[in-house]
């Protein structure tokens, strides 16, 4: 009777187990880690190597962990996602070229140490400890307000600042977080991981970027198929972040690009393109992403990203003018990691218009 009573409680906790929330990272442990990093008298840690690569450190890691950010967002193959026992990772960094199903954050292959290609430079991704050196040009973030010294706002390709390499963006990387919801970080805790684990500190301390996260990181993508970003219009007239912009993609850009919030000088001139501007139903912006004019919503390009004043669900369209317009951002011009293209931009404007492409002609439609 006893070992009957223990059975059914055994199956109860089985079928409750199976209606909690999933974690975001599932399947063995020791997909991730190693307990004594020793199998066969050999070590299992790989430290910052690619998958499929060789060589990489093989010292016991902090958590026990089998590889570092790098070692397990990296590949020396082309493709961006790398599969292993059933889980998918997305990679970032690509010691090959990637050419097909590049994800939303873009790659870090152009800036990397050792790649000499025609595309390849510093100004061509963020440098990043571990896969770049510091840039050769500038000496901190452009438009950075934070001169501290020893800041991770200087540079995240050297260990003299604090923080560095991926976790100076991630700082909350919490792979075992339930993420089931579909807005990620409206909770405001660090314990959800944020939207892709981006969060604030000192005066944007508690606070990171709410969002809503497309399953495969747009390895496919289209009007109905993407990342959502939330976005909020307020006062251009100042350098910005977390503490003054909420929870936002462009509050936390801000973090290290303040100055790029600061849209006019004291004479109302305009002196940078507007971030999280409001999409307007007048001139050429009427016409935008396809718009028919006097207000009608345009189609989404994942290509040419917009945020939105409020998150519910994944929208394929564009909403122009009205009382809550869509907004252009930081991420509707740029890629955050890198691209093939000057100043980490989403297309080739430079060789536009011969063989590049004006994504700038989606809101600027009088402009081609």
């Amino acid at each position: 009777m006893k070992r009957l009573s223990f059975s059914i409680i055994l199956i109860l906790l089985i079928i409750a187990a199976s209606d909690m929330p999933h974690a975001k990272v599932t399947g063995q442990c020791d997909n991730c880690h190693t307990m004594h990093n020793s199998q066969g008298g050999a070590p299992m840690a790989r430290g910052d190597q690619a998958w499929d690569g060789t060589g990489g450190a093989t010292d016991a890691r902090p958590n026990l962990l089998v590889a570092s950010c790098i070692g397990c967002h990296s590949s020396t193959g082309t493709d961006t996602i790398k599969t292993y026992n059933g889980i998918d990772f997305p990679i970032v960094y690509n010691t090959s070229e990637p050419t097909t199903n590049l994800l939303a954050g873009g790659n870090f292959y152009w800036v990397a140490t050792g790649c000499t290609g025609a595309n390849c430079g510093n100004a061509k991704g963020h440098n990043v400890l571990g896969i770049s050196s510091a840039d050769e040009t500038l000496t901190a973030a452009p438009g950075n307000v934070n001169f501290c010294s020893g800041s991770c706002h200087i540079s995240l390709a050297t260990t003299d600042f604090g923080a560095p390499g991926c976790c100076g963006c991630h700082m909350y990387p919490a792979h075992h977080a339930d993420d089931t919801g579909p807005v990620v970080g409206a909770a405001v805790s660090s314990t959800d991981g944020y939207y892709r684990f981006l969060a604030g500190h000192m005066s944007g301390n508690n606070h990171g970027v709410c969002g809503i996260e497309d399953p495969d990181w747009q390895a496919t993508k289209g009007a109905g198929d993407h990342n959502e970003y939330l976005g909020w219009s307020g006062d251009k007239g100042y350098a910005a972040g977390f503490y003054n912009l909420g929870h936002t993609m462009t509050a936390f850009c801000c973090g290290c690009h303040g100055n790029f919030h600061k849209e006019q000088d004291s004479s109302g001139n305009w002196i940078r393109h507007p971030s999280d501007a409001e999409i307007p139903a007048t001139g050429e912006y009427q016409y935008a992403f396809g718009s028919v004019g006097g207000g009608a919503t345009g189609t989404y390009d994942p290509d040419v990203p917009v945020a939105r004043a409020a998150l519910t669900s994944v929208t394929s369209t564009v909403t122009i003018g009205g009382t809550s317009p869509d907004l252009v951002m930081c991420l509707s011009c740029h890629r955050p990691h890198g691209s093939p293209y000057y100043k980490l931009m989403r297309w080739d404007y430079k060789n536009w218009p011969g063989s590049g492409t004006d994504g700038c002609g989606k809101c600027h439609t009088s402009k081609g």
